[in-house]
């Protein structure tokens, strides 16, 4: 039973691990088995071993893996077309495919570096060292920045599958604020959801899409996501996006 920094309890999960976007969902066997079209025992071989599910081009790891064994997998991934620029007045680089990695001072050496999920949005955040000072920073911003250029008056940036975790630079464009509210409005219904018991903080049941959590609790799916922005409980129960869970639960101490 692992404990994530929320104080839930999940049992059985694990981390699917993209090494070529740091993209982690949390999976179980049974879902896994299915995406992947492997057996439980040889995702479990997959696990013991670190070996890759070629299938997804993904691993699946404990959720107490240390954030070592993420940078060292991200090192490990060749990616042919990706295209790495330094990051001005620092010592880190990120890559056409969204990655991110720094060099030491002393020795030179490099070092991968993992993004997180802010407390207050769900795109991926990276905190980089520029003239001296920590900036905490959406993970796209370096790579619009310097590989498509200023964003235009009146425009934001925004993630073309509506996967924020996908920050290759053919995923990112423009888009009017107008649009984008719109667009996410509809997004977020088919986002898994998770369902935590507020006494024992336990994951109770896991949806995958808003409408399918609100129809199981006789609700609407307004009153779910606003308690989920909100950071609240909503007709009894506490409510979390599915990512938000692999987070917490990747940096819990």
């Amino acid at each position: 039973m692992n404990i994530g920094t929320g104080g839930f309890k999940v049992a059985k999960q694990f981390i699917l691990f993209d090494p070529r976007t740091a993209e982690r969902k949390v999976v179980t066997l049974g879902l896994l088995a299915g995406m992947a079209g492997r057996t439980k025992e040889g995702l479990r071989y997959a696990l013991k071993h670190r070996s890759k599910i070629r299938s997804l081009n993904c691993y699946i790891l404990d959720m107490n893996t240390p954030l070592s064994v993420y940078r060292e997998l991200l090192a490990k991934e060749v990616i042919p077309d990706e295209v790495w620029r330094d990051i001005p007045d620092s010592l880190w680089q990120v890559s056409s495919y969204g990655r991110y990695r720094s060099r030491t001072r002393r020795t030179n050496r490099i070092i991968y570096r993992v993004p997180y999920y802010g407390t207050k949005d769900t795109s991926y955040m990276i905190g980089i060292p520029i003239n001296g000072k920590r900036q905490q920073l959406r993970a796209h911003e370096k790579v619009v920045e310097l590989f498509i250029g200023e964003v235009p008056k009146g425009y934001v940036a925004y993630h073309k599958n509506g996967n924020k975790a996908k920050n290759h630079v053919d995923n990112l464009g423009f888009i009017s604020r107008k649009e984008l509210m719109q667009r996410q409005a509809t997004s977020t219904q088919f986002k898994p959801v998770m369902q935590i018991d507020e006494v024992t903080k336990e994951v109770i049941a896991e949806y995958r899409t808003m409408k399918a959590a609100a129809q199981a609790n006789f609700t609407d799916g307004s009153v779910i996501r606003q308690a989920i922005k909100e950071k609240r409980s909503a007709i009894g129960f506490i409510w979390k996006w599915e990512e938000q869970v692999a987070d917490e639960l990747l940096y819990a101490d």
